[in-house]
C-alpha cells in the first residue's frame, strides 16, 4: 500500500487503501449550501472571480448518500484503534438551520468521544440573526475504550496554576477551540476558498497518532491535513476530485522538504 500520495479519484472508492491499515481520518466535507466557491459577492451579486471555481450543490439525498459511501469506507480502512474526526457547521437553507447531528447515523458502533466546538473571531455577517462563528468537530472512535490519545501532546498552559493543588502547569483543553480561521494574511493561505487551518489539524494529528502512523484525509482539498501530518513525521494519504487543488497540496508540501533542506544547511 502506498503512502503519502493524494489520489485524484472520489474516495466513495478507496480500493488503494488496506483493510484496518489507518490509524487516523481527519476530513471536512462538502457544506452542500448551493455557494460558488471562488466569486467575489456583493449583495448576493457575482462581482469578480478570486479563486478557483467549485459548486456545492447537490440534492440532499445524493448528498448524504455521498458521504454515507465515504464514510463506509473510512470505517474499513481505519484500524480497531483508530479514530475519525470530521469537522462540519450547520448549514442554513430557506431560512431555517439544519444541524449536522445526522452525522452520527453513520458511525453505528463507533463512539462519539467529543464533540469540538471550533470557536473563530471572524467570517460572515447578518442583520436577521446571531453572526455564526463556529463549527464541530465530531471526534469519533472505533473502539469505546482502545483507542490512541496523547493528552501530553496537546496539553495547554493552566492560566490559574497553583503548586498547591495540581501537579502540573499544563492541563487538558476543553472541548470548545478557539483557532482563527485561515485569513488572506495568513502564509498558509492558498486558492482554496474553504481552507481550515493547520492549527486545528496540528492538535487532532498529535492527540490521535504517533510518529510514522497514517493519516488520512477523503476530502484532502488544498492538502492541509497532509501538510500537517508530513510536518509532524506521519505519513498521509488523500482523495480529491479537483485537479487544482492537488496542484496546491504539492507545492505545500514540496515547501516543506525545501524549509528542511535551508535548516540544514
Amino acid at each position: 500500500m502506498q503512502t503519502d500520495i493524494i489520489y485524484l479519484k472520489s474516495s466513495e472508492s478507496m480500493s488503494e487503501v488496506d483493510d484496518e491499515s489507518v490509524d487516523l481520518i481527519v476530513t471536512s466535507p462538502p457544506y452542500n449550501i448551493d455557494i460558488k466557491y471562488g466569486n467575489k459577492t456583493e449583495k448576493g451579486k457575482v462581482m469578480a472571480s478570486k479563486a478557483i471555481k467549485y459548486s456545492d450543490k447537490m440534492t440532499e439525498s445524493a448528498y448524504r448518500e455521498l458521504l454515507r459511501s465515504v464514510f463506509e469506507e473510512c470505517k474499513r480502512v481505519l484500524k480497531k484503534n483508530g479514530s475519525i474526526w470530521i469537522n462540519i457547521k450547520n448549514r442554513y437553507i430557506n431560512g431555517e438551520i439544519i444541524t449536522p447531528f445526522w452525522l452520527q447515523e453513520y458511525f453505528e458502533g463507533f463512539t462519539l468521544k467529543n464533540l469540538i466546538v471550533w470557536n473563530f473571531d471572524w467570517g460572515g455577517s447578518t442583520n436577521r440573526r446571531f453572526a455564526p462563528r463556529y463549527e464541530f468537530v465530531f471526534w469519533f472512535t472505533k473502539d469505546k475504550n482502545n483507542y490512541t490519545f496523547n493528552l501530553s501532546d496537546v496539553s495547554i498552559p493552566a492560566v490559574n496554576y497553583r503548586p498547591d493543588r495540581y501537579k502540573s502547569q499544563l492541563k487538558n483543553p476543553s472541548d470548545v477551540w478557539k483557532i482563527p480561521m485561515v485569513s488572506g494574511n495568513f502564509l498558509e493561505r492558498t486558492g482554496h476558498p474553504a481552507q481550515y487551518p493547520e492549527k486545528l489539524i496540528e492538535r487532532i494529528v498529535l492527540a490521535g497518532t504517533n510518529k510514522g502512523n497514517i493519516v488520512l484525509d477523503p476530502f484532502m482539498g488544498s492538502g492541509t491535513t497532509a501538510v500537517v501530518a508530513k510536518k509532524l513525521g506521519r505519513k498521509y494519504i488523500g482523495y480529491e476530485i479537483v485537479p487544482e487543488y492537488i496542484e496546491m497540496a504539492k507545492v505545500r508540501l514540496n515547501n516543506i522538504d525545501k524549509e528542511d533542506n535551508d535548516d540544514k544547511n
